[in-house]
């Protein structure tokens, strides 16, 4: 079936028929970037471009998901469409590093540690330094390794923290390595690195590569352009798609001026501007435009549909936080009953986590249903990454992060005067605390015994982990560990010790469908496309890697959520909330007006803060209503709000004013029972009543 450019406008095909060289694809918010990315690769497979050499990389394992599956739609199934290889940076990093492992000095089964492995070995590094751990941020200090490591902006010279990272740096790196483990970073600076200094390497991958597309390319960081740069070589073909008015990830490396500066890097580009876009209403986009054109050096664009005007904003003055809360609360029953807008399509947007509180307080007092976004991942729960601890251990025993999470988790006698004591040995032989236990040295005799029915532990399931059976092998070692026991031990009452157990539970069924989606991969026999290994290693690296984005429940409610985490979805209806000075744009230490990047202090980029206002108002698509609160309680006591900036930018005939402050006129009759029906059946299903 041959691809149907017709339903493109003529700048969306541009985009997909310029195969060749550097294409630079300026795509505004909805303006269909998703659907030029995927026709773009089928357009390659129809002119004969062999699909191992298509690279298409994202920023969001599920961003990566869903594009493959819809390229794999919109090419009918083919088989060949799903070799395109379709990634995050970081999964494709694993590919080569997963490939290239021994010319690394890495083990085959090398862990990658996320950021609670990450500071737990921050942690032993500076008690090795004998310093107070918690004298220090140590999500800070990781932030620093991570700005040393990939070449970020500098950051003050004599800064303690700046000073303390420098000094960890090399231990850090060492204590890796030791571990037989990487980190994000690594996935990416190692192949860079391996690419550096062999060149037979890197034409080896070129060739493989030939055509890459990089989606959401406003936020990519130094090392990311560079690998990109090797790997497009002197065929240049490569296509990057994205917003210079959407990148809102400053604090975690996106360099805006990558996309900024893409014609500079890529001498004779095609430029490519989207900016029909085909979700919001034309007063939503005229009020956004209005926003985002205030801040200077971006690339011009505007917005427009051919939707109609739609709606007013609304501008809401709520007297306090709760005010503004208990308001939120009363629309969404309002717009649900009246406007027939489901709860699924309903969005609270802040800027800040802790402003969620007031809003779940008023939404559960009003008996509506809602989830909050961002809250505690199954994978941060502990007794899930205690599990995930044994599991790596066993495999690995050389990852001392695992290792020494669990050594002990159950007790069993192997205290932390044991474990100081194998860490000193360690060092003094230059080993891994995993070789002081196997080879039972007489200073740890005391606890001889123990220790060598841990070691004894950890080898049996090593060897029953590996190849198939994982799944039923580490259901046993959750019950010969007791596991369930001590998830229950942690808990304080009956449904806590239910939710924990639960817990292990749900991590146990997903190994034993992720096994089983292996077996039916292998019985199809089609071309190995995944960066993972195979088993439970692959499964282990997989869920490490995974961005933990939102599970998308597909029950109706509410979502909660940060601008941040917004980006990329889209409701009917958004509160776009707390919009003053000092949560929008949020103060941080200070603002630098004049620069394009956050300023090496930390202090927060008024042109990012704008950018971020940019793209709440933009996840909006019939109605966007703005709340501020005049006062907010802080520290018990009131404190007076100024509006935001922002809304000083938007043109007074595109609001609708509603000060809370005044009378208000009555809720209609039905409105007011559709809220009591609401409150009385939360009510209901709160009691487990019909």
């Amino acid at each position: 079936m041959a691809l149907d450019l017709s339903l493109l406008n003529p700048q969306q095909r541009k985009a997909v028929v310029q195969s060749e060289g550097p294409v630079l694809v300026l795509a505004g918010a909805g303006s269909g970037k998703t659907r030029v990315i995927a026709h773009r690769v089928v357009h390659l497979l129809e002119q004969g471009v062999a699909a191992g050499a298509v690279l298409a990389v994202t920023f969001t394992n599920k961003a990566a998901a869903e594009m493959k599956e819809r390229i794999v739609r919109l090419a009918g199934g083919a088989s060949d469409a799903r070799r395109v290889t379709v990634s995050t940076f970081h999964a494709f990093g694993m590919r080569i590093v997963r490939e290239q492992h021994q010319a690394l000095g890495l083990p085959a089964k090398f862990a990658v540690l996320d950021a609670g492995d990450q500071a737990a070995l921050v942690k032993r590094l500076l008690r090795d330094l004998k310093v107070d751990d918690k004298r220090f941020d140590v999500n800070r200090l990781l932030g620093i390794l991570s700005r040393l490591r990939t070449g970020g902006a500098p950051g003050h010279s004599g800064d303690e923290y700046e000073l303390c990272a420098a000094e960890l740096l090399p231990k850090y790196q060492l204590g890796l390595r030791a571990m037989g483990a990487v980190d994000f970073d690594d996935l990416l600076l190692l192949p860079l690195a391996l690419f550096g200094k062999d060149t037979a390497l890197l034409q080896k991958y070129q060739g493989r590569y030939r055509y890459l597309l990089v989606d959401e390319y406003q936020d990519t960081n130094d090392a990311q352009l560079a690998l990109l740069t090797q790997l497009a070589g002197l065929r240049r073909n490569l296509c990057v798609v994205g917003d210079d008015d959407q990148s809102i990830y400053g604090w975690r490396g996106a360099q805006v001026r990558q996309i900024l500066k893409f014609e500079g890097k890529f001498p004779g580009c095609a430029q490519i501007f989207l900016e029909q876009n085909y979700r919001s209403s034309g007063n939503i986009l005229a009020a956004a435009n209005a926003v985002i054109a205030r801040n200077p050096g971006r690339k011009p664009k505007s917005l427009w549909t051919d939707r109609g005007r739609g709606p007013r904003l609304r501008l809401v003055a709520a007297p306090s936080d709760e005010a503004e809360a208990r308001y939120v609360m009363d629309e969404i029953i309002r717009v649900s009953y009246e406007e027939k807008i489901s709860l699924r399509e309903i969005a609270v947007l802040y800027r800040t986590n802790a402003q969620a509180r007031p809003f779940e307080e008023a939404l559960r007092l009003g008996g509506v249903r809602y989830r909050v976004v961002g809250g505690t991942s199954l994978f941060d729960r502990k007794e899930v990454r205690d599990l995930v601890a044994y599991l790596r251990a066993a495999l690995n025993p050389r990852d001392e992060v695992a290792l020494l999470r669990i050594v002990n988790v159950p007790a069993r006698g192997i205290g932390d005067q044991t474990v100081a004591r194998a860490q000193e040995l360690a060092r003094a032989r230059k080993s891994t605390v995993w070789d002081v236990f196997a080879a039972a040295p007489a200073e740890l005799s005391q606890a001889a015994e123990r220790i060598a029915d841990f070691v004894a532990l950890m080898r049996k399931y090593g060897a029953r982990l590996v190849g198939k059976g994982f799944s039923e092998a580490a259901r046993d070692l959750v019950e010969e560990v007791g596991l369930f026991d001590e998830a229950r031990r942690g808990a304080q009452s009956l449904a806590a010790q239910a939710r924990k157990v639960e817990a292990v539970q749900s991590l146990l069924r997903q190994l034993i469908e992720y096994e089983q989606r292996e077996e039916q991969r292998a019985a199809e026999d089609t071309e190995d496309s995944e960066p993972f290994a195979a088993g439970l290693s692959g499964y282990l690296a997989r869920i490490t890697l995974d961005s933990r984005e939102a599970d998308g429940d597909s029950w109706d409610a509410v979502t909660l959520m940060t601008l941040h985490g917004a980006k990329g979805l889209e409701w009917r209806c958004v509160f776009l909330c707390g919009m003053e000075e000092g949560l929008l744009p949020h103060s941080g230490r200070g603002f630098d007006d004049s620069g394009s990047e956050p300023r090496a202090d930390g202090a927060l980029d008024l042109e990012e803060e704008r950018r971020l206002c940019y793209v709440g108002m933009t996840r909006a698509r019939e109605r966007l209503i703005l709340t501020r609160a005049v006062e907010r309680t802080k520290r018990g006591k009131r404190v007076p709000r100024t509006p935001s900036r922002f809304l000083e930018d938007i043109p007074a005939e595109l609001l609708e004013t509603i000060d809370l402050r005044g009378p208000l006129p009555a809720a209609p009759k039905e409105v007011q029972q559709a809220k009591a029906r609401s409150f009385f059946a939360s009510m209901n299903e709160l009691l487990g009543e019909e």
